[in-house]
């Protein structure tokens, strides 16, 4: 499956989760601080839970794979805030749950 279909599908789960639209998570343009955010929450866990290169995630997200590199940086460097951190395993949680249906394998179990 596409790594496109699989950013987007991530972005919808972050877009719920920060209460964005999720058109507002995978917009061209940078958007308001928590937009941004969710953004590179949604690259961070394209790459830690799907693997995916910064390259195929930067195209998915219409970005330079530095900015998909520098994401997951900031995103990482964040975890150290106890709280953020559970949320972000949530999410993490929530991607590998539904990892089957994101990238159009199966939807058994979700």
């Amino acid at each position: 499956m596409s790594a496109k279909r699989i950013c987007h599908g991530i972005a919808g789960l972050v877009a719920d989760e920060f209460g964005l639209d999720a058109a507002t998570v995978t917009a061209s343009t940078r958007g308001a601080p928590r937009a941004a955010y969710a953004r590179q929450v949604a690259m961070y866990l394209a790459h830690v839970g799907f693997a995916l290169s910064f390259e195929a995630i930067g195209r998915a997200f219409d970005r330079d794979r530095t900015t998909v590199s520098h994401a997951c940086r900031v995103v990482e460097d964040s975890r150290d805030d106890a709280r953020l951190d559970r949320r972000l395993a949530v999410l993490e949680t929530m991607c590998a749950a539904s990892g089957k249906r994101l990238d159009g394998t199966s939807d058994v179990g979700v």
